[in-house]
């Protein structure tokens, strides 16, 4: 257990309940080594003591890290009052007024044998126990707990799922800004990740261990595919009392992305939030949020005749389930759209006198072509913002890539569709806040773009398709080594070369010659769509595609048309690709992707000439509607 312990009590820290503080142990206890010691991990201690200040005053930007006192069931039998016992010491962070978030081993002790959590006092500004009654000091008890169904029947404790949710007895109302989280990253290149909060192994000038709050902050690489446990990893020092603790970026002091809770000899951990190795954070906060009041009834797991009033600890039923998540909601949406794509296209979906279709697979063809344009749009919006010049750039400029990612992308989300249940719906946890992300920009934008485009031009582009291999173009073969060297373009990731790396492997001669009826080859295909376009529809979304919606948007869903279901699957196919880039995949996947290119490619590769030529009249008649509007609205 990381949480540190305070023997020898004195009463001196608010009621309820009754406190005992005084100095704590000079080390933590450990049953596990390396797994559960918090650590100084460099060669020199880089904590540094916060200025009070930051969490003081209501507008400091760490009032909402909290201190715990914890009291567990073990720690209680008929020689040992509560009064008596060594509380342990803990740090969480507020996510709303009367809601902490800390480690899943506050919430249940398995490293000692003390089980459940049945005492909880939380301050913010706490810097002494002398101080406890100063002003910028608030103090609360806890009511409820929720933590993990894997911590907390594991039989001792699962790392990753070692987080917890304590409901408060009353919302602290002397913090100015709460703390939110997001999706941990799969991985990062120098990211300047944190701790904050009250380690135990530092005393104050009282003597006092864990009175006063430490951060430090420092450059980290780090993946979590490869980590321990898929765990999030980092060189920072810590210690006993810091459990709990929000990991956070220097880019926003209040957005944590892990919760601190595991240590050893060169490394921290701490747990992941969301995404295919985490936690659910909004049902867990959903299920703490409901939980708590005086007329809860006693846990049922406890015998009848101990009617001692025990915190909650709540089970797989109310803390696994998506429901009510309104990210996982939206990517439901998101899936159950893309897949109506699959059927053939009637004219119900393109609005023209007889309907354009491949045959039963016209669903990942139109996909195909409608990510593209989407993504090309977006391209020639942040080039050519004026208007004026977007026509020009359409005929000029080829945008590489973009109709490659797109392919690479609609494969992937073949190989997703195709995914046992079970593994779909790991999946879906990274997918989400992609999707999320895109989705505002995308879905403003794309009715009247695919309208646009696919109405009056994707019959002529879909005419220069060809439906097979030709034999009037037959190009020189080249041979499979040749076609794994991929050209130039933007640097790629490590996960982005490896992924590359796995595709090019699979690449055989039948696979090379599929393409030889085409105008490029599998390897541009592929290269392109990594070192030329790269993540194009989230770099489009951040860009090119606000351009397209305008400043009179204002955040309002727009209407739903017969044309959604393709801007969905290209969110998705998009989100897709991301997902297998950065989660390792067996050779199964590579294989199953070249297969899908192998079949999409050629049908389709052949529409890059006209693909951006098509699209950029209808980008620049948008500009320049917006345009209009904005300048009349200037002028009234």
């Amino acid at each position: 257990m990381s949480g540190h312990f305070i023997n020898n009590p004195d009463v001196i820290l608010p009621v309820p309940p009754p406190s005992n503080a005084a100095p704590i142990l000079d080390q933590p206890l450990n049953t596990t080594k390396a797994t559960t010691n918090e650590s100084v991990v460099n060669g020199q201690d880089g904590r540094e003591l916060v200025d009070i200040d930051d969490y003081r005053h209501a507008d400091g930007k760490f009032r909402a890290i909290v201190k715990l006192f914890l009291l567990y069931e073990g720690q209680i039998s008929g020689t040992v009052t509560e009064d008596e016992a060594a509380w342990a010491i803990a740090t969480g962070w507020l996510v709303k007024g009367d809601i902490v978030v800390t480690a899943g081993h506050c919430a249940f002790d398995h490293s000692h044998g003390l089980g459940r959590l049945i005492k909880v006092k939380a301050y913010v500004g706490y810097n002494g126990r002398e101080k406890v009654n100063s002003e910028g000091v608030e103090f609360r008890h806890g009511v409820a707990v929720a933590t993990t169904e894997k911590w907390f029947n594991s039989e001792s404790g699962h790392g990753p799922a070692d987080v917890s949710f304590i409901k408060l007895s009353a919302p602290f109302t002397t913090v100015g800004k709460f703390f939110t989280w997001k999706q941990t990253p799969i991985s990062q290149k120098g990211a300047n990740l944190g701790v904050v909060g009250y380690p135990g192994d530092i005393a104050n000038d009282k003597g006092e261990r864990g009175a006063m709050m430490y951060k430090m902050f420092k450059k980290t690489d780090y993946e979590l595919h490869g980590s321990y446990m898929n765990m999030l990893q980092y060189k920072i020092d810590t210690n006993g009392g810091n459990s709990g603790s929000p990991v956070l970026t220097d880019q926003d002091p209040h957005i944590a992305i892990g919760v601190h809770v595991l240590g050893g000899y060169s490394y921290n951990s701490a747990s992941v939030i969301n995404g295919p190795y985490g936690n659910r954070f909004k049902a867990y906060y959903d299920v703490a949020d409901a939980l708590g009041g005086a007329s809860r009834p006693l846990d049922s797991s406890r015998p009848d005749k101990d009617k001692r009033p025990w915190l909650w600890t709540c089970h797989a039923t109310t803390t696994e389930t998506p429901e009510g998540d309104p990210v996982q909601v939206e990517l439901m949406k998101t899936i159950k759209f893309a897949q109506s794509v699959h059927a053939k296209i009637e004219d119900t979906v393109i609005d023209a006198d007889e309907p354009i279709s491949f045959g039963p697979d016209a669903g990942p063809q139109m996909g195909i072509l409608a990510s593209a344009a989407i993504a090309a749009a977006g391209r020639l919006a942040a080039d050519g913002a004026g208007g004026s010049s977007v026509e020009a750039l359409a005929n000029t400029r080829p945008y590489d890539g973009v109709l490659g990612r797109a392919i690479l992308a609609e494969a992937a989300l073949g190989c997703f569709f195709e995914m046992p249940q079970k593994d779909q719906d790991k999946f879906t946890e990274f997918l989400g806040p992609i999707v999320a992300s895109l989705k505002p920009f995308v879905m403003g934008v794309a009715p009247k773009l695919l309208k646009g485009t696919l109405e009056p031009s994707m019959r002529l582009l879909l005419s220069n398709v060809s439906p097979g291999v030709s034999t009037k173009r037959k190009r020189t073969g080249r041979s499979t080594e040749a076609e794994k060297d991929t050209g130039f373009g933007r640097k790629l990731t490590e996960q982005e070369s490896a992924f590359l790396n796995g595709l090019m492997d699979q690449v055989d001669d039948p696979t090379v010659e599929s393409f030889f009826g085409t105008l490029t080859t599998i390897g541009d295909v592929i290269g392109s769509a990594l070192k030329k376009a790269g993540p194009i529809l989230k770099d489009v979304a951040k860009i090119g595609l606000p351009l397209l919606l305008g400043t009179e948007a204002g955040g309002l869903p727009p209407l739903p048309t017969h044309l959604d279901p393709l801007a969905h699957r290209a969110i998705l196919a998009e989100a897709c690709l991301e997902g297998f880039i950065n989660m390792p995949q067996g050779k199964r996947i590579f294989k199953n992707i070249i297969d899908k290119v192998k079949v999409l490619g050629p049908k389709l590769m052949n529409a890059t000439p006209f693909m951006v030529k098509y699209i950029g009249p209808v980008v620049a008649d948008m500009l320049r509607e917006i345009k209009e509007k904005e300048e009349a609205k200037a002028k009234s």
